[in-house]
């Protein structure tokens, strides 16, 4: 295990990140509208998301047990900053969605670390959502249109919005009461 946060610890954090943001798309709708339509093709958010991912990708390596290909971490760690570097100067179309969508990867990551071992049937509720991560996340990072398309699709009325930024706030709620009770 690279991770060592428990269940809890991650079902808290998440459920925060949830509480918080989709609480602020509820509480300030039109600002999170403007936010979220222009985030695809936010050049600036990109690069910084991209450096994340690159930052925490290139940290997984050194830290992870390589096994037989531990002689290679060396290399592995340089093509990852190559690779970084790359994608921030050639692959400028939709930039934030992909580094989003490589953020979302290595966060199911956490959460299936932190769920491994875990006997209690209601840590499925952390594994489930660390596979609509994945998928979520290699959907962002291969069709990147995706996530314009779905806020376009969110943000055609404003009580599917509400909807969406409600369920968001549910959710998170009920992350936080599974970390603080049941985890």
């Amino acid at each position: 295990m690279i991770y060592h946060f428990t269940l809890s610890q991650v079902a808290v954090a998440l459920g925060l990140a949830y509480l918080l943001t989709h609480g602020w798309a509820l509480w300030r709708a039109a600002d999170c509208q403007r936010l979220l339509r222009a985030f695809p093709r936010n050049y600036p958010a990109g690069i910084a998301l991209m450096v994340a991912a690159g930052l925490w990708f290139a940290w997984l390596i050194l830290h992870a047990d390589l096994m037989d290909f531990a002689p290679y971490q060396d290399l592995f760690f340089v093509i990852t900053a190559a690779l970084t570097v790359g994608m921030l100067i050639f692959v400028r179309e939709f930039l934030a969605v992909r580094a989003l969508g490589a953020l979302l990867l290595l966060l199911a990551n956490v959460l299936l670390d932190a769920a491994f071992l875990d006997d209690r049937c209601v840590k499925f509720v952390v594994t489930v959502s660390a596979y609509a991560y994945i998928i979520a996340g290699i959907a962002f990072v291969s069709s990147p249109y995706l996530l314009r398309d779905a806020l376009t699709w969110i943000y055609q009325t404003p009580r599917r919005a509400k909807l969406a930024a409600a369920g968001g706030v549910i959710f998170g709620a009920l992350l936080l009461t599974l970390g603080w009770f049941a985890y």
